[in-house]
């Protein structure tokens, strides 16, 4: 299934992403440093892709989609991931704040980043897990060829309008060359 498939594969780049902040998480939890410029460039890939194209590709067209279609079965569900949506922000504001152009990295700016960071990645673990194993499922199930086309379809307005054209393959190819660096 087109839309559905897309989401998955994100799902895999986020990981990859989560990966690559628990490994800075340890680094600077043991005391090493960490090149600033990588951390706000994990930093965007959280607010633009994470947020603004993933979360938003979900909230404006997966969610209201199968609530139309399985009503109050998907709205308990999509709640709970909504609020997940919401707090991931948070997480990721504080991460922003932690990191933010300031004279060098002070031991409450690294302690918040490990902290904030950690729960980042616990909450989007759980979260991609109840995604992919219960509500991408249902959509399998639920979605017809013509529908799962009309998300895809959305998914790609979604890319061009909040993160414009290009920037989703800039993004990969950055977190890419993280992981390169930190998960070798």
């Amino acid at each position: 299934m087109m839309g559905v498939e897309d989401l998955r594969h994100e799902h895999t780049e986020i990981a990859l992403m989560l990966d690559i902040l628990e490994r800075i998480c340890e680094l600077l939890d043991s005391g090493e440093e960490v090149n600033p410029e990588h951390l706000t460039q994990l930093h965007d890939f959280m607010v633009v892709f994470v947020d603004k194209c993933h979360h938003s590709k979900e909230e404006e067209f997966l969610f209201p989609t199968l609530k139309n279609i399985n009503g109050n079965e998907t709205k308990k569900l999509i709640d709970v991931l909504i609020q997940e949506h919401e707090a991931g922000r948070k997480y990721a504001h504080a991460i922003g704040e932690a990191i933010s152009d300031k004279k060098g990295m002070g031991s409450v700016d690294r302690s918040n980043i490990i902290k904030y960071g950690r729960h980042y990645i616990k909450l989007l673990v759980q979260h991609i897990d109840k995604e992919n194993n219960a509500l991408f499922t249902m959509a399998e199930k639920k979605l017809s060829v013509e529908q799962d086309q009309e998300l895809f379809e959305g998914f790609e307005i979604v890319e061009k309008e909040k993160i414009g054209i290009g920037e989703h393959e800039k993004l990969h190819e950055m977190l890419h060359r993280l992981a390169g660096i930190y998960l070798q």
